[in-house]
């Protein structure tokens, strides 16, 4: 053997029992619920468990696997996946699973039940690196890291075919994906306890059920709605594309016989050196760089051009190619963490969808049902007047004055009722801004006023809330110190910061020190809402209603009800919004309020029968015949259009 070889260490040959009779698998739950802590994971034939089947469920205990063939509707198997609702339902038995969504999903949508209280060493994984940039948390990267051995994956592409014969080398890879999760999980727990991640822990193992009830249940898209729109921003792209071909024409010797410009504003160089003979030296066409130079016509025409074709192409037919074709419904994909703990969504994003009630309500409720639409009321805002205790932010909500307004009469120096839109405006961005990290730099972009006015805000709201100045200034300091920062949960966001004297120390020290201000508020935030997740999946399931949460985007959830169950599941809705952030929360309580109607809402009526006039406020939608459209949004309280 060379010095320069070292050996593969690679898994043993497990214990293991494959089991396809029902009599024999009474027989093995019996022994295994003699144990406290179980190792559970499943073989499918697709990665999508409403096009795949399951074809085993494997369960471990010290020194043995099992693993039971649940094709109960072959000639191979006489085992269905009832009778292990008892054990892995068990709340007094903990289960190990490695990517616990998936398995749940599975036995969820083909057996009826929840896994319940887990541990899912693919979490564990992710919460000690979350903002380290993308550390490989699946099992074979864990096998490797905490054990020294290398896992043959290779088998797991052979479990397509439902209705073969499974050969050793299937069952032996099966038994192994549990047999390892208990050493990993003991592995990972001197970390969980040094880092203070218990509580973040059982957080994130609770939110499994939430997150799979949203995966699974899905929101029903109004797909001849949306075409009619897509229509409509077809023909925008196009008028501001003519536009901007127009404007630069004057640039061009170059049009066609019609005068039609020959330039290609898709191509960024033709368009880079069309715009450098308009007066405009630019490096790229990007939307933040010409962003600069809002307000130019040909700009801005640009701009209104890459939104509708950035639209068309996001939302066009590609959306509505993603409907399930098995439930007529569209289901994202969500991963549960990134760096603040927030979610994020995919294949369709969901949580991106334009917020204009337009585009809202082509996401409909099914027959004979309503979509609620809840949200904790300015989040962000009382998570960081909670967390500094600044006396003017807990006065302004105890007494319930509008803190934007108020923040505008004690930073511009204006009496209280005479503070303007425009005053109210300038004062939320930089409440708002704040919670961002928002610099001089930002605020000025904003407001279009100049760094020395946004640098004079700053200043100005700083001295008048001393206690938000303290909280962000010691969060940003505390995350360059130690290289993380701590949300309520107990969750950590960690940084990477070059050794001092580095090129880039010190660039990167500031940012660190504004994505420490944004870390403690945007992961309370996450917190929080997942903890009002949780609550309202179990209350519904406590109650047996049929009510399901169906999509979370950021701080607001949507559920669908029955007709008969609305008032209740709505209910239902703003308590656990408010339940999820008392948790952490109690100087300023949240409040929340949800929308019910036909469809998901953007928010309750804002119509006035006057300037003067309040808001009508109304909170019940209900459909209306549209000449266009086919139907509309009206509120049924003034019947104003939405």
């Amino acid at each position: 053997m060379s010095v320069f070889e070292t050996n593969v260490l690679r898994l043993p040959k497990p214990n293991y029992e494959y089991i396809t009779t029902e009599e024999a698998a009474r027989t093995a739950l019996s022994e295994i619920a003699n144990h406290s802590i179980i190792q559970v994971d499943t073989e499918t034939t697709d990665l999508n468990p409403y096009f795949g089947k399951m074809s085993l469920l494997q369960i471990g205990v010290p020194n043995k696997a099992y693993v039971f063939d649940v094709r109960s509707d072959t000639e191979h198997s006489s085992v269905g996946l009832e009778i292990f609702k008892p054990i892995l339902t068990d709340n007094n038995i903990l289960k190990l699973l490695q990517n616990a969504v998936f398995d749940m999903e599975y036995i969820k949508l083909h057996g009826g039940y929840y896994v319940n209280n887990i541990y899912d060493t693919m979490l564990v994984e992710q919460l000690f690196s979350l903002g380290l940039g993308w550390t490989k948390a699946d099992l074979s990267s864990l096998v490797l890291r905490y054990l020294g051995i290398t896992m043959d994956k290779e088998p797991r592409n052979t479990f397509t075919d439902y209705n073969q014969v499974f050969q050793p080398f299937q069952l032996e890879y099966a038994a192994n994906d549990v047999v390892v999760l208990d050493m990993l999980r003991n592995l990972q727990m001197p970390r969980i306890q040094q880092e203070g991640f218990e509580n973040v822990c059982r957080l994130e193992f609770e939110f499994t059920k939430p997150m799979c009830e949203m995966e699974l249940n899905g929101i029903t898209f109004d797909v001849d709605k949306h075409r009619i729109i897509l229509e409509d921003i077809e023909r925008d792209r196009q008028k501001h594309g003519k536009m901007v071909g127009d404007l630069l024409t004057a640039t061009e010797d170059q049009t066609t016989l019609f005068g039609v410009s020959l330039i290609n504003i898709d191509s960024s160089v033709q368009l880079l050196r069309a715009l450098k003979k308009y007066g405009f030296e630019l490096d790229s066409t990007e939307v933040g760089a010409l962003g600069k130079f809002k307000g130019v016509p040909v700009i801005d025409e640009l701009l209104s051009y890459r939104k509708a074709q950035k639209f068309i192409s996001t939302y066009g037919e590609t959306l509505i190619a993603k409907i399930n074709e098995i439930t007529g419904r569209l289901h994202t994909e969500f991963k549960q963490m990134v760096s603040t703990g927030r979610m994020s969504s995919s294949t369709p994003n969901l949580q991106n969808i334009p917020k204009k009630q337009i585009y809202r309500s082509c996401y409909v409720a099914r027959d004979g049902h309503v979509l609620i639409t809840a949200d904790m009321s300015g989040a962000e805002l009382r998570i960081l007047g909670n967390l500094s205790a600044d006396p003017i932010f807990v006065d302004s909500y105890k007494r319930n004055i509008d803190i934007h307004t108020r923040t505008a009469s004690e930073v511009f120096d204006i009496p209280f009722d005479n503070v303007t839109n425009k005053d109210r405006g300038a004062a939320k961005a930089i409440n708002f801004g704040l919670c961002y990290g928002l610099s001089k730099f930002g605020l000025a972009k904003r407001l279009k006023i100049s760094e020395q006015e946004a640098d004079n805000m700053i200043n100005s709201y700083f001295r008048r809330y001393s206690g938000v100045k303290r909280l962000l200034d010691q969060a940003g300091k505390s995350a360059v110190m130690r290289r993380y920062s701590t949300t309520v949960s107990g969750r950590k966001r960690f940084y990477k910061l070059p050794e001092y004297g580095h090129p880039d120390f010190e660039r990167k020290k500031r940012a660190i020190e504004r994505e420490g201000k944004n870390a403690i508020i945007q992961g309370a935030n996450a917190d929080t809402i997942k903890e009002a997740m949780i609550i309202a999946v179990n209350k519904l399931e406590e109650r047996n209603m049929k009510s399901k949460l169906l999509l979370t985007v950021h701080d607001e959830i949507i559920i669908e009800a029955p007709e008969n169950e609305k008032e209740e599941a709505r209910a239902i809705a703003e308590e656990s919004l408010v339940e999820g952030f008392g948790k952490y929360f109690h100087l300023i309580p949240m409040k929340a309020d949800g929308l019910v109607g036909p469809c998901w809402l953007k928010s309750e009526c804002e119509h006035k029968e006057s300037d003067n006039a309040p808001k009508c406020g109304g909170t019940n939608m209900e459909w209306a015949p549209d000449d266009k459209y086919g139907t509309k949004i009206v509120c049924k309280k003034c019947g104003a259009t939405q």
